[in-house]
């Protein structure tokens, strides 16, 4: 069983590491739309897009600690991600395939599709790729709704869990170190599941399995201490152009693990995280295409791309995207609960 600091702190992390999502989305690619920035604001950006990335990691590292710290029977196991997982992302793709249809037959917006995306331009096995691997040319392997890339690989990987425990306990340091070594050097496991997915998923089982508590380890380094490790591999990062694989992660993520005890201890925070973590899968869903992409064509028309005006590129559609979004879950709960049920996977 999860105690009682871990689901709160947990909790607390939920519509923030969404919040990140949706910034991920958001950022313009300034070698395509031209943008001019400022060099200060690309070394702020450039850190928090470093701890933004700690959000799909966590997910997968709390997903992975959640389902096995409960250690539901498999069939439960099962029955409850149809419910959770399952029926939201068929119904969130089919919304998604009736968005891009309405689109593409507005000429005013169809110009904004990608050659993909336009339907009628659609084979048979185009319908089925929507809900599995959208785009054959593309390398990240996403279904027709971007984002759910996470949750079709995290049932893939509930899907086989009973195989990768298996190995696990069986062979506990072959395994152990073939998972590690697969996210540092990047074993290419094919497209059903990608490195950093397995490792954080299967990190939550070895803290689970071993009852360790990857908050305590996050507590236990100083704030000064993380700030110092941060702005050292930022540094680097910028001046060396060298990504440190899966260190700049981890660190991103040990610091957001620590920051939720803050928020945690903070009443006023605490009753704000707990509200809006039950909008945060809903804000996950909505929030690209149907949101992002509209918002950021407007923000190209509208605001200037050089200079100070640049920031606004990309603060703009985040906050109007979040607010938006969370905005249409309220409204939905309170009109329709059973429909907003439905699309937030009983939530």
């Amino acid at each position: 069983m999860i105690d009682e600091e871990s689901s709160k702190r947990i909790t607390a992390l939920r519509f923030l590491l969404i919040v990140f999502v949706v910034f991920l989305h958001v950022t313009p690619d300034s070698a395509r739309f031209e943008l001019s920035e400022p060099l200060v604001f690309v070394w702020i950006k450039s850190a928090f897009l470093a701890i933004c990335n700690s959000a799909v990691p966590l997910f997968f590292l709390f997903a992975g600690y959640l389902q096995f710290s409960k250690n539901d029977a498999y069939a439960v196991l099962l029955k409850k991600r149809v419910k959770s997982l399952l029926v939201p992302y068929i119904l969130w793709t089919v919304i998604c395939f009736c968005f891009y249809l309405v689109l593409q037959a507005l000429p005013q917006f169809s110009s904004y599709l990608k050659s993909e995306d336009v339907i009628r331009n659609w084979r048979g096995i185009d319908y089925l790729n929507a809900f599995f691997y959208h785009n054959p040319k593309d390398s990240l392997h996403q279904p027709l709704v971007g984002q759910y890339w996470f949750v079709r690989e995290l049932m893939i990987l509930i899907v086989v869990s009973p195989i990768l425990t298996l190995l696990a306990r069986k062979m506990k340091s072959a395994t152990l170190l073939f998972i590690a070594a697969n996210y540092i050097i990047g074993f290419p496991l094919g497209f059903l599941v990608s490195t950093l997915s397995l490792f954080f998923y299967m990190a939550g089982f070895y803290f689970a399995e071993h009852k360790i508590s990857f908050f305590a380890l996050a507590d236990k380094i100083k704030w000064k201490e993380y700030a110092l490790l941060f702005m050292l591999i930022m540094a680097a990062k910028i001046k060396t152009q060298i990504h440190f694989h899966g260190l700049d992660t981890i660190l991103s993520c040990l610091i957001m693990l620590k920051l939720s005890k803050q928020i945690v201890n903070s009443e006023k925070f605490w009753k704000c995280a707990k509200y809006l973590a039950g909008f945060s899968f809903f804000l996950y869903s909505i929030h690209w295409p149907f949101i992002v992409n509209p918002l950021k064509a407007v923000c190209l028309k509208l605001i200037p791309t050089y200079s100070i005006y640049s920031v606004a590129q990309f603060i703009v559609p985040g906050v109007l995207c979040v607010a938006i979004g969370t905005g249409l879950g309220i409204a939905l709960k309170r009109i329709c609960p059973p429909l907003f049920a439905l699309l937030n996977g009983g939530r």
